[in-house]
């Protein structure tokens, strides 16, 4: 009478001849071995080389087996990308913090907390600068000198905020600016100050009488502000040219320059302008709500019935709103380039841009479904879903998209590059070689050897591998554990897949 077997038998037997199968044969370094989500380690269409890990969390790339590595990820957190060059880009926690490394240029930013810059002058000198919450500011010149300030305690400053440099203690008791020529001195900031330099002398007693002026360019002057106002601008014209404004606020002021004239009543809410040479006008009645500009010499316009409808013509722009700021179409025109685009906000985004050099580039987003982009026909970018609702942001996809992307796909001319969620799935294809895997269970290999097609396919691990060509229908290959095992640099150069480069 033959013995039954039992369960725990029959796994002793298989977990047996899967010992055997994986002591027959491992997968060597310099193989790929696909264990997502956990660590995968594969060729990538153009014949470099990823490391995954974590789901995608973890991620290191090199362009060629072997060499340096070109990015290295620990997301969403921080990317680095090293240039061949050397020059390297670090972006964390973004979009707020970045770092470029450009060798004599260094930038490190986390915005708004920390700035810190430095670069190495023409002469060899070092120059740094670091600005940091909470209100601190160091700097080292070039002539080895030092400044520091703490605001609002003390310091100093210099080419910061368009200012040559700047001095206050106890701000705001006591601040000096110097700009252009210019020094200003500042006590009780805003009540009392004086200007002297370049260009002539200011000075105000706030908020009683206030003047600003500057020997050729403008005087402006103002009487218990914020009520009345005083301005002449453009003084190197001639007077018939120059503009002159008065005002008392809010309830009129007037505009003129030559010609030109404008009127505003109930400051910002009513006003008109107009000039006859040109044939320019323009009336709010009241702003933002309703507005129609003309100007046909520059051939500009607008017509505003906000929010339901409007639209603006000029310096190459054709924009209308609809539900402001729900549905935009837009084109564009420059130089060598036009651009169209449909927007309705948060939902729908589509643009395409023509250039004469570039070639056509297009976008779009229906979200929270997906978005595609690309250069017609050579370069395009699918995922599913698009969860991200902002306007076109590639480095925030990077950094985050990955979380929830059931599907990717890249194609770089014959370059196809497919991915699914937590990288089960992976495609990638290039003029030698195509290569297919879903985790453990399948990975699928294409190439040309001796200009015959071969086909590679493993299972299980890569427990079990076997491959088959013209020349030979069925042969098993060595397990390698884990699978597939495929070599990390792809076919020779001379080979190349069957068929067109287009995806069938």
């Amino acid at each position: 009478m033959r013995p039954k077997l039992g369960l725990p038998c029959i796994r002793s037997c298989a977990l047996a001849v899967l010992l055997a199968l994986a002591a027959s044969g491992c997968a060597a370094t310099g193989s790929e071995r696909m264990l997502a989500p956990l660590f995968s380690e594969y060729s990538t269409a153009g014949g470099g080389v990823e490391r995954e890990a974590l789901g995608g969390a973890v991620r290191v790339r090199q362009s060629q087996p072997g060499g340096p590595w070109s990015q290295w990820a620990l997301r969403p957190l921080m990317i680095q990308d090293r240039e061949t060059s050397g020059d390297k880009v670090t972006r964390f926690l973004t979009p707020f913090g970045i770092a470029k490394d450009h060798g004599d240029e260094y930038v490190w930013q986390l915005i708004p907390i920390t700035r810190y810059e430095r670069h190495v002058t023409s002469d060899g000198q070092l120059e740094w600068t670091l600005l940091t919450l909470p209100g601190i500011y160091w700097s080292r010149r070039a002539d080895g000198r030092v400044v520091r300030a703490w605001f609002p305690f003390g310091g100093v400053t210099e080419s910061f905020l368009s200012y040559d440099r700047i001095e206050f203690v106890l701000f705001p008791i006591w601040l000096k600016t110097v700009r252009g020529g210019q020094t200003t001195r500042h006590v009780l900031f805003p009540f009392f100050s004086w200007t002297d330099g370049v260009g002539g002398e200011s000075g105000r007693v706030w908020p009683f009488y206030g003047v600003s002026s500057y020997e050729g360019r403008y005087d402006r002057r103002f009487w218990l502000w914020p009520f009345f106002h005083l301005h002449e601008n453009n003084r190197h014209l001639s007077p018939e040219k120059r503009e002159r404004m008065w005002m008392f606020w809010p309830f009129f002021g007037r505009t003129t320059r030559g010609t030109y004239t404008s009127t505003t009543v109930l400051w910002p809410f009513f006003g008109t302008a107009s000039d006859p040479a040109t044939g320019f006008h323009a009336t709010d009645m009241p702003w933002p709500l309703v507005e129609r500009m003309e100007s046909p010499r520059d051939d500009v316009s607008r017509t505003r019935f906000w929010p339901f409808y409007s639209h603006y013509h000029g310096d190459g722009l054709d924009s209308t709103w609809y539900l402001w700021p729900i549905v935009n179409i837009a084109r564009e025109e420059y130089e060598t380039s036009i651009k169209n685009s449909i927007y309705v906000i948060p939902f729908w985004q589509n643009w395409k841009r023509v250039d004469e050099d570039a070639g056509v580039f297009s976008y779009e987003k229906l979200w929270p479904l997906y978005q595609r982009e690309g250069r017609e026909a050579s370069e395009r970018h699918f995922a599913f879903p698009a969860l991200n609702p902002l306007w076109r942001t590639p480095e925030i996809d990077e950094m985050y998209a990955w979380i929830w992307e059931l599907w990717t796909r890249d194609r770089n001319h014959e370059q196809i590059r497919e991915r699914s969620w937590l990288g089960l799935w992976r495609r990638e294809r290039d003029a030698l070689e195509d290569r297919r895997s879903f985790t453990f269970l399948w990975a699928h290999r294409s190439y040309l050897e001796n200009e015959a097609r071969v086909s590679e396919t493993s299972l299980l691990f890569g427990l079990l591998r076997w491959k088959s060509s013209a020349a030979s229908s069925f042969e098993l290959m060595t397990p390698a554990f884990p699978g597939p095992g495929w070599p990390l640099e792809r076919a020779g150069a001379s080979a190349s897949l069957t068929g067109s480069a287009s995806d069938p």
